[in-house]
């Protein structure tokens, strides 16, 4: 990493102990999407049981999504129908706004899928996350993607349009990152290196885009062959991380307690009992207005 790794975040709220963190896993799970090679989008939940384990599988529109790259968390909302899923997902150098909607058997409707290209460039990336944010009279969309070259880039959305483009630069040693915490004022990651460690970064949402990082675990550690990470809020100050190691096709989960350095309480609760055989994965979440924030930091 460059000398963006030198800043820090200012202490906020007292984490959770080893051991509350370990207990407030006992409910926690996250709900994740996947596509497969044929195109086919699933959506299975991933409970903390001992060890974790797949709690359900949906499967959802069949062969529409081929060839999908990287896609940004995907919302499931109540609609008269049923339910629709949405999100952006990238297919060769183009994304794409992607929805479609599934009856009260979540099975997909006729003529209800939409496709609407966004743009071009998105060869150039390695990672794609939308955080969605909507408390009290707050309503915001961000959208951001790591270059491969390590650009952390974020656009504000203005209705359907990416506008306020900002950059930041020396995010180059970065493999993967999950979004961890939501609020008006800043949005949090958890971002591994190639070489095994794992960083916060703090994005405050004002311009211009100044990214505070601080480290969580030095490297040399476990984190360097997940490819994904996929977070979910779990608990006051906690998140539960499903790390997806593609190439072994299989996943650790953690429970991360409040983000705060080195001092970040992180359990490990084991492998998960299943298999991870799929090109995509992304984050399943509700409509952000019915939805509590992430609230890892």
């Amino acid at each position: 990493m460059l000398a963006i790794l030198a800043g820090g975040v200012a202490s906020a709220p007292a984490g959770a102990t080893a051991d509350n963190v370990q207990q407030v896993t006992a409910a926690c799970k996250t709900s994740v999407g996947s596509v497969t090679h044929a195109g086919d989008h699933y959506i299975r939940d991933y409970t903390a049981t001992t060890p974790p384990s797949m709690t359900s599988e949906t499967p959802g529109l069949r062969a529409t999504f081929l060839d999908a790259g990287i896609a940004g968390s995907m919302v499931k909302e109540p609609v008269a129908a049923g339910s629709q899923y949405s999100g952006w997902m990238v297919f060769g150098q183009l994304m794409w706004s992607v929805s479609y909607q599934v009856d009260g058997q979540n099975k997909p409707i006729a003529g209800s899928t939409k496709l609407a290209k966004v743009g071009g460039g998105w060869d150039a990336f390695s990672y794609f996350e939308t955080s969605r944010y909507a408390v009290g009279s707050v309503r915001r969309t961000n959208q951001y993607g790591l270059t491969k070259t390590g650009t952390l880039v974020r656009w504000t959305m203005n209705g359907n349009t990416w506008a306020a483009k900002a950059t930041a630069p020396g995010f180059s040693s970065i493999r993967t990152m999950a979004l961890v915490s939501q609020t008006a004022s800043y949005d949090t990651f958890l971002a591994t290196t190639r070489g095994g460690a794992l960083y916060s970064v703090h994005v405050p949402t004002s311009a211009p885009m100044k990214p505070v990082v601080k480290l969580v675990r030095a490297a040399g550690g476990w984190w360097q062959p997940y490819a994904n990470l996929i977070a979910e809020r779990c608990g006051q100050y906690g998140t539960l991380l499903l790390a997806i190691d593609r190439n072994g096709q299989n996943a650790q989960m953690y429970a991360v307690g409040h983000v705060n350095g080195t001092a970040t309480v992180i359990n490990e609760l084991h492998w998960v009992d299943a298999d991870f055989v799929d090109p995509v994965y992304f984050r399943m979440t509700g409509r952000p207005d019915l939805t509590p924030p992430l609230n890892g930091e």
